[in-house]
């Protein structure tokens, strides 16, 4: 197994893996399996357990799904009976057995803030309530604590809402004290934001975070990170070199050349790559070619290092 610490072009996952209808604890062995047979080198449990927002809104006491079908802040936010995500994972890394280092995801809570409503009775005024972002910051440092407990080296925040409320409707001061204890806890914190985040490339750069991975296959982001900035910080990048959208499988040469793009702004040993996002709208035998093809593109251009 890679040690994932120093490994040049670590290869990885964001998140998510198709189900095809399993079971949960069946989806985590397959999505296991897949991305070992795959040959990623720091892979995650699929994560079966729903949507990344109910998944956790479900479990937090003082939430309530609404009739339309929107989760709702009704009381006071409190701690899970239990964690969310740390069962899965020990299950996922027993599975694993040493094969594949695997990541800890949560969803940040900024996020998850923003993706709910706030019910009149709640003690919070709005979803971009600082006091509700960061009582669930506190009650999300608690699964990032249980996660680190079960062995993970890796934990992603995933923020995907983040590159468009920074600084609108959420104040990167706001954003920092969020995110900074979730940060302090694990060997290797990851920050996961979605889509176009070039407005805010240089504000997510600072955020207290040892890897920042954004997708890059459709919009330049990558572009958008100031060389002046790469070069005075120590953050690793991990950059989507496989188009998560699309269910057409790329070549290896396409995404070996994207990665050869992203080596023209960062040294390797900071270069993680990994798909966009996660790949759970993709069929299974489409998700885990586009997994294999991105190794393999890794492996062609580590060779040449």
């Amino acid at each position: 197994m890679s040690d994932i610490e120093s490994q040049p072009l670590l290869t990885t996952v964001v998140g998510s893996y198709p189900t095809g209808g399993l079971p949960p604890r069946r989806a985590i062995q397959r999505a296991v399996e897949d991305q070992i047979a795959a040959g990623v080198e720091l892979i995650g449990d699929g994560q079966p357990r729903g949507d990344m927002i109910g998944a956790f809104a479900g479990r937090i006491p003082g939430f309530r799904l609404s009739d339309d079908g929107v989760w709702e802040v009704a009381a006071a936010l409190d701690l899970p009976d239990a964690p969310v995500t740390a069962l899965d994972y020990a299950f996922a890394r027993g599975l694993a057995a040493g094969r594949a280092e695997l990541k800890g995801i949560v969803t940040g809570p900024i996020t998850l803030a923003l993706s709910c409503r706030v019910a009149p009775e709640a003690p919070y005024t709005a979803p971009e309530d600082p006091a509700l972002i960061l009582r669930l910051a506190e009650l999300l440092a608690h699964e990032v604590a249980a996660l680190v407990a079960a062995g993970a080296r890796v934990v992603q925040v995933d923020e995907p809402a983040l590159g468009v409320a920074l600084g609108k409707r959420v104040s990167a001061e706001l954003a920092h004290d969020a995110l900074r204890d979730l940060a302090a806890i694990p060997r290797l914190p990851a920050l996961h934001v979605c889509g176009d985040i070039r407005r805010v490339a240089s504000e997510l750069l600072i955020l207290p975070f040892a890897v920042l991975d954004l997708e890059n296959t459709r919009i330049a982001n990558l572009d958008a990170l100031d060389a002046d900035e790469l070069e005075f910080t120590s953050v690793r990048l991990g950059v989507g070199c496989v188009d998560t959208q699309a269910s057409a499988v790329e070549t290896v040469e396409t995404i070996r050349a994207r990665i050869e793009a992203a080596l023209a702004r960062i040294e390797p040993d900071r270069l993680w790559v990994s798909p966009d996002c996660g790949l759970r709208r993709l069929e299974p035998a489409a998700a885990k070619e586009k997994l294999r093809r991105m190794t393999a593109a890794a492996r062609d251009v580590r060779a040449t290092l």
